[in-house]
């Protein structure tokens, strides 16, 4: 028999080779390279605690452990690891000081061109980006805390975690802090990205480009923005928070360029503005909590066609600001519209929805739109009056939106005994029906007055 085919069928009959578990002692670059490039596919790698420094690859399927003190560090010199194969784990490391050239897309772990991998409970510092995925899928990255290097200026760090052309990505439960964009995605889609916490950065989620994704039960705090969407279509968020963006042109939310956006549950609460469309059209915005905000909603007159319905739109020092346009949006879903915690608006027949439209729009805002120097004076004495006296005698064309069908209690209002906290609409409908009964006190008010008083026993 020929020698080739006997040793094929001798490999055959006894299998491949039984996974081996291979320990790196010490802390030698020379003994961690020499391991990743004689282990088999199906090895796993166990790193023992100190500094080992170099550049590492991973060009088969392993697993790469590293014990408790276990340090990659690249010196800043190009990426420290980078993974060119499949279904690779790399977890448990310290990973420290990566190149730090854009152009190269240097990073602490890159993966390029991989299905299957898992990069988890990872502390990265002092990288260009923190983890870089190019045209990769089905990846997880779980539990990494990834702290961006101090050293260089925000324009010249790199990303949390950056997705370029990568798709069914799974990010969960890490923390982001002082890299460029928290997790920037670029025609990337279909990823899902929950749990995570990202402050003190740029945007906390960009979109680029990258349609079909969603991001669930996140905490984005102090940074330039919470999420920035453009040039995107169909991505859901439900359940995050945006809170305490307020420096120089702050966002919670950001959508510019942005088609079929769905936002539910979200809290957006004490940024300088809550959520800001600029060329949205046809997002749908549910059951969000905009509050304490400068400016709750800021609507430029190229978003259209977007519907906001039982949001809680409360204590903002500008509820919605519109800038002129002929953009059209709807402020109710055909059911409800949004509770603005406004005792003007009343509910006579106490069905929940104010019995007339509510408007909304502040003067003032609208003229500071146009003219930033004005933001100056926003909330002083002379500016409330401006407004109030175009409330009464309106002179200025200001733009306004319009609630239908407002809701006079907060949707997910905790029920209560006292029947007047229960229903705030019932205190608005007793100052009406007073308010009736003085003025037809007189002569033909009697009957009238009559009527009003068995419907209010009612």
């Amino acid at each position: 028999m020929p020698v080739v085919p006997l040793l094929l069928a001798l490999a055959q009959a006894v299998g491949p080779a039984p996974a081996r578990m291979v320990q790196v002692r010490g802390g030698a670059e020379s003994s961690l390279s020499a391991a990743l490039l004689n282990a088999a596919p199906g090895d796993t790698v166990r790193v023992g605690a100190g500094r080992h420094a170099g550049t590492f690859v991973i060009d088969r399927a392993i697993v790469l452990l590293g014990e408790p003190g276990a340090i990659l560090d690249g010196e800043r010199k190009g990426t420290v690891v980078t993974v060119r194969a499949d279904s690779v784990v790399v977890a448990g490391f310290t990973i420290k000081g990566s190149g730090r050239s854009l152009d190269r897309d240097e990073a602490a772990i890159r993966l390029d061109r991989c299905t299957g991998c898992r990069v988890s409970d990872n502390r990265i510092t002092d990288p260009l980006h923190g983890i870089y995925l190019l045209e990769s899928r089905g990846v997880t990255l779980a539990r990494n805390e990834i702290t961006g290097a101090a050293d260089l200026p925000e324009s010249l760090r790199g990303n949390g975690i950056h997705l370029f052309s990568s798709r069914d990505n799974r990010i969960e439960g890490n923390r982001i802090r002082r890299t460029r964009d928290g997790i920037y995605f670029s025609f990337a889609g279909e990823n899902h990205v929950l749990d995570n916490d990202v402050a003190e950065v740029r945007y906390g989620l960009h979109y680029m480009y990258s349609d079909g994704n969603a991001f669930d039960r996140n905490s984005f705090a102090r940074n330039a923005a919470g999420a920035a969407i453009m040039f995107s279509k169909r991505i859901a968020f439900r359940d995050n928070r945006f809170v305490h963006h307020v420096g120089y042109r702050a966002y919670g939310i950001l959508l510019q360029t942005t088609e079929q956006v769905v936002a539910e549950r979200n809290r957006i609460e004490g940024n300088l503005t809550g959520l800001f469309l600029d060329g949205a059209v046809g997002n749908t915005f549910r059951d969000n909590v905009i509050s304490g905000n400068g400016i709750g909603i800021d609507v430029l007159a190229s978003a259209e066609g977007n519907v906001f319905a039982r949001n809680i739109v409360t204590h903002n020092r500008v509820a919605v600001r519109k800038v002129l346009g002929n953009g059209e949006n709807a402020w109710d879903d055909g059911r409800a519209g949004n509770y603005w915690h406004d005792p003007s608006i009343f509910d006579l027949d106490g069905d929940g929805i104010g019995d007339r439209p509510y408007r909304v729009g502040d003067a003032y805002a609208t003229l500071a739109a146009t003219r930033p120097a004005l933001e100056l004076f926003s909330a002083t004495l002379a500016a409330r009056a401006l407004s109030w006296a175009e409330e009464a005698f309106p002179v200025f064309e200001t733009p306004r939106v319009e609630d239908r069908m407002p809701l006079v209690r907060q949707p997910d209002a905790d029920a209560r005994t006292d029947a007047s906290a229960a229903d705030p609409g019932r205190m608005a409908r007793a100052a009406a029906l007073l308010l009736l009964a003085v003025v037809f006190s007189a002569g033909s008010g009697g009957p009238l007055r009559k009527r009003l008083a068995r419907r209010e026993s009612r």
